[in-house]
Parts: structure tokens; C-alpha cells; sequence
């Protein structure tokens, strides 16, 4: 493949657009023979999604991209736990990205990337094709370590929406159970529970909800400020679920007579099993293989090591975001708030680097990036299933109806940008009377 290195781009004088890409003659006065720079883009997270909805201007400058992802919908993770407790109907929480690509004139290639070689510039897929890049972003997550076949997991986060049926065939149904257990007792963990035991609540039915939380550390929310852990807690015990601290799950079997069973272990040493219907794994993550075994410098669970400007320190050409990227200097936690920051800094940067490329074949150096700079104390909201969310940075946290009205509009401010024929316009006014969706089980 021609790239820029080979000589094969020619810079030019002229204007240049909004975003500082040349548009009018970036790829010109090339050989007929030569083949455009190519954008891969491999997930289509949270991070991502700058850098998809600006593509059109890099296609435009007729630079290739192509977007690397087995699934056609991204989820958006602030809203999933309210889509499980019936505020939100699947189609106000999720971003087509499929449709994105095509809008932008790039490619979409829907198929899992499963190996990268950086030397080779190559992302070869799970149906064995082979993808050569010029520039390449990565943004797929993790994934839940040691998942059981027989549970549902929370990365990525479209798994969880297997819990759905399970939710809506018990409430269409007046004489159905259901049993829940959720091993892992951090936010997302808990903040599904609140959720799915708040909609039962609301419908009458909390007694037809049998939901267990099981945490290997002392208390739920390990980490968070005191008070708010017992608040979570005490309105999960009054909707009649059951929390188990200091417990680890050995074994999860799979389904028997429609129960799967779970077999756990105190850290003094008693053992119980239980029966639940359903299981959901929220046990934080760790890096998929594509990372791991990439031979790029990676931590401790696999994550590729980035610099503040989400490039990768041994090849320039790599940048990766969200929770597949680590950056060691600042120790972030794997929560969705640093993704979606990040993301203009990861549109920013590529728009340099391909700009940079094709202009004069080399790579930009590192003064020339956009330096990330996360949140001095990341702030985080937690819905209840109630009218109330949770709110807390650092030390502090606070639980009110303004805390769910400013939840409600941070998140519809952000899909608004990717899903505007769902959202229509997200101004200010929202922010004051933001109401729940009104058709939770709409069409999928």
C-alpha cells in the first residue's frame, strides 16, 4: 500500500477549513497508481464517536476511513441502567453507527478486530480479512474478566441489555418471578439494581423481584464516600434486596430447569448457593486480546499505554481511547465520564496527524497534539429509580431531583449530538422539566 512515507503526497498552500483540514487539494498530484491514506478506526465507543462524526471532511479531503466494528449500535452507557428501569425505550439510548459511517462517507466494516500488527500497519478481523491502515484509532473497551457462559456481562455494554426480556416477561406477567443476582457490588453494578428494583417498585410488584447483590469486598460502592454507600444501600434493602459483602463467586453453573446456579464463598468460610434466573457480571474489566497480545506496551490488565496526547509512545501512527487506553502518569478509574472527554482530543489529534501525513509524509511530534485533560475530580450521577439521582465527586455527594434533571440533560445532551432525528433540539430549558421517555417498550 502507498502511504505517505513512500513519497506519494504532495503538500499544498491552501485554504484551509473549520477543523484545519485542507479540503480543496490535499490528495492531489499524486500517482494514478497510488492508493488514498487510510483512517482505520477500530470500535465504535464513546470516544469514537468525534472522530466518526467528522469524518465526512476527511473523506471529503479524500483521505479512506474505515470504521471496524462487529456491531451496528453503539449503547450509550449513562442511559442503560434507566433503560432497564423502563425510563428509556431502546431507541432514545443508542447511536447507528453504521448509518454515522455511511452519512460521513467512510466504511463500516461490521466484523470484530482480533489481531494488530504494528510493524506491518495491519488489523486483520475475525472472518480473516486484513485491513491495512496509515493512521489507526483504537476505542473497544474491556471486557468483564472470567465472564461465565451461564451470566450476562456489563462489558461491553451492550450485554447487558440481555436482562431486558427477563425484565418485561415478568412485569407483562402478573403471576411471574424473577431472581436477580448482580456479582459485583461497584457503581454500574449497583446502579442497574436501583434501577430494575425502582421499576418493580413502581409497578407494584417489589415482591415479585428476588434481587442479590454479591460483593467480594466489605461494602457496596467501594471507593465512594460513606454516606453514600449507605443511602444506595438502605433503599435497595427497603425494596427487599439482598446484599452479601465479603463474598466471592467461585462457580456459576449454567441454567438448570431455567435456574442457573450460583456457588459463593464467605471470607470466613461459609459456603451457600443460590438459584437465580438470570445473572448479570459487573465485576469491572480487563483488556480484550486484540490489546494484549498486540506487542505494544501495555499495563497490568492488558490496557495499551498512551501518552496524554492518547498516542501510543512507540508508534505515532497508533492512538487508542476510552477504557482500552492507559495513561500512566494519571491512574484514571475505566468509567464512561474520561471516554467521552476525550473524544475531542482523539478527533483533534487524528485530524493533525492525517493532515500532517499527507501534507509532508511524516508524523506530527508531540507539541503539535492536543493534550487531555481530565476532570481534577470526575464527577459522577447515579440514577435511583426514583425521582432522585445520586451526585458525587470526590468526598462529596448529594442525592436530589435537581441531581436526576441535570443526569437527564447531560446524557440527552450527548446522544443528541449522534442520534438528532431521535432527540430533536437538547437546550437549557431541558435541563429544568427533563421528562422521563414516554414509550419504554417501544419497537427495537
Amino acid at each position: 500500500m502507498s502511504s505517505a512515507a513512500d513519497g506519494g503526497f504532495v503538500r499544498h498552500n491552501c485554504s484551509q477549513s473549520r477543523v484545519g483540514i485542507c479540503r480543496l487539494s490535499l490528495l492531489m498530484d499524486r500517482s494514478p497508481m497510488s492508493e488514498p491514506l487510510h483512517l482505520v478506526l477500530v470500535g465504535g465507543g464513546h470516544a469514537m464517536l468525534p472522530s466518526l462524526a467528522h469524518a465526512r471532511e476527511w473523506t471529503d479531503a479524500g483521505i479512506k476511513v474505515t470504521l471496524v466494528d462487529p456491531q451496528r449500535w453503539l449503547y450509550y452507557s449513562g442511559m442503560v441502567p434507566e433503560h432497564l428501569g423502563g425510563v428509556y425505550a431502546v431507541d432514545d439510548i443508542r447511536v447507528d453507527l453504521t448509518k454515522m459511517a455511511r452519512e460521513a462517507g467512510a466504511t463500516h466494516v461490521a466484523d470484530r478486530a482480533t489481531a494488530l500488527d504494528p510493524e506491518a500497519r495491519m488489523v486483520t478481523t475475525a472472518e480473516g480479512d486484513t485491513i491495512p491502515y496509515d493512521v489507526l484509532a483504537i476505542d473497544i473497551g474491556g471486557v468483564n474478566p472470567a465472564l461465565p457462559d451461564a451470566a450476562v456481562g456489563t462489558k461491553p455494554i451492550y450485554r447487558v441489555r440481555a436482562l431486558r426480556p427477563h425484565l418485561k416477561q415478568v412485569l407483562d406477567a402478573p403471576t411471574e418471578t424473577l431472581g436477580l443476582t448482580i456479582v459485583g457490588g461497584g457503581a454500574a453494578g449497583v446502579e442497574v439494581a436501583l434501577n430494575i428494583t425502582g421499576r418493580f417498585a413502581g409497578a407494584g410488584r417489589a415482591a415479585d423481584l428476588s434481587l442479590t447483590i454479591v460483593e467480594q469486598s466489605g461494602k457496596i460502592l467501594p471507593g465512594f464516600p460513606e454516606g453514600m454507600r449507605a443511602y444506595a444501600a438502605r433503599l435497595l434493602r427497603e425494596r427487599g434486596a439482598t446484599i452479601r459483602t465479603a463474598t466471592t463467586v467461585d462457580e456459576v453453573h449454567g441454567p438448570d430447569e431455567g435456574r442457573a446456579q450460583v456457588d459463593m464463598r464467605t471470607d470466613s468460610g461459609e459456603h451457600d448457593t443460590i438459584h437465580p434466573d438470570a445473572v448479570l457480571w459487573s465485576t469491572g474489566a480487563v483488556a480484550p486480546p486484540l490489546l494484549r497480545e498486540s506487542g505494544l506496551s501495555t499495563d497490568g490488565r492488558g490496557f495499551l499505554h498512551v501518552t496524554r496526547r492518547l498516542r501510543t509512545p512507540t508508534h505515532p501512527r497508533i492512538f487508542a481511547a476510552g477504557d482500552c487506553g492507559t495513561i500512566p502518569e494519571l491512574d484514571l478509574d475505566k468509567v464512561g465520564v474520561h471516554a467521552v472527554k476525550q473524544g475531542p482530543d482523539l478527533r483533534a489529534n487524528l485530524d493533525t496527524t492525517v493532515r500532517r501525513l499527507a501534507g509532508d509524509g511524516s508524523a506530527p511530534v508531540a507539541s503539535d497534539l492536543t493534550v487531555f485533560r481530565p476532570y481534577p475530580v470526575a464527577p459522577l450521577l447515579l440514577s435511583t429509580g426514583t425521582r432522585r439521582a445520586i451526585w458525587t465527586a470526590g468526598p462529596l455527594w448529594t442525592a436530589r431531583t435537581w441531581s436526576l434533571r441535570l443526569k437527564h440533560w447531560v446524557d440527552r445532551r450527548w446522544i443528541q449530538r449522534y442520534a438528532p432525528e431521535r432527540w430533536g433540539r437538547v437546550g437549557w430549558r431541558s435541563l429544568v422539566g427533563a421528562e422521563a421517555a414516554s414509550n419504554p417498550d417501544g419497537t427495537e
